[in-house]
């Protein structure tokens, strides 16, 4: 806390808020509300951003902006390739369904604030897995959510081996994306084609759930995730 009120004190424009709540979703959602921007930007944890990241976001005048990351070692020193990840608006409009895409865009986030607030902000039922943020994404793209990909990484992720929501029990994030299923109607094959892509990277660090992953066929996909890297 000395650390942050010190920043309040060097910077005019910090607060500290009051979380509204109880978990991830709660948390976003008291600074989604006490906003008086246009624009809300999310940062979690000990990651950081690149010093160009908002400016270059700001030039997209869409509901949803997203970036590339590059993903650290836990030393925040080591990049560890695996997880790092430059995206591409083409990539992600050639996939085949609203899960893939919601999926596919990852931090950095820029959102337009009203577009957020139409859609009831991060819904706190699905859970507190760490889950919420994906669900957010999946209901603003059903709501015909604008989408701009900044082909950049601009976003820095520290991997860890512990203290991350997705290290939580496997079966609780498996209960929050069921949630989620439920929410948007996806049923038969493709719910259990999307449990069963979700659910072996749960209770891992990223890097080791992307390796994972990496072998299997996403949902709605012909090709393994491996198979089809350059």
């Amino acid at each position: 806390m000395r650390d942050l009120n010190h920043l309040c004190l060097k910077y005019r424009g910090v607060r500290i808020l009051t979380e509204e709540g109880h978990g991830f979703a709660a948390a976003l959602n008291t600074g989604i509300r006490a906003a008086s921007s246009e624009r809300v930007g999310f940062l979690l944890s000990d990651d950081w951003l690149d010093p160009r990241a908002v400016e270059v976001c700001l030039g997209h005048q869409t509901d949803i902006v997203s970036t590339g990351l590059c993903g650290f070692a836990d030393d925040g020193v080591r990049v560890l390739e695996q997880i790092s990840r430059t995206p591409s608006l083409e990539e992600f409009q050639g996939l085949p369904t609203l899960e893939r895409k919601a999926s596919y865009l990852q931090h950095f986030f820029l959102f337009r604030r009203q577009a957020l607030m139409d859609v009831g902000e991060v819904d706190e039922r699905v859970g507190l897995t760490g889950r919420d943020d994906f669900d957010m994404i999946w209901t603003l793209l059903e709501r015909g959510a604008s989408v701009s990909i900044v082909g950049e990484r601009l976003y820095n992720y520290r991997d860890h081996s512990g203290e991350r929501l997705t290290l939580r029990s496997a079966q609780a994030q498996v209960d929050d994306l069921e949630k989620i299923l439920d929410k948007h109607g996806v049923h038969g094959e493709e719910r259990t084609q999307i449990l069963a892509w979700h659910s072996v990277a749960y209770g891992l660090p990223y890097h080791l759930s992307v390796d994972r992953q990496a072998d299997l066929t996403p949902p709605g996909s012909v090709t393994s995730m491996r198979s089809s890297r350059p």
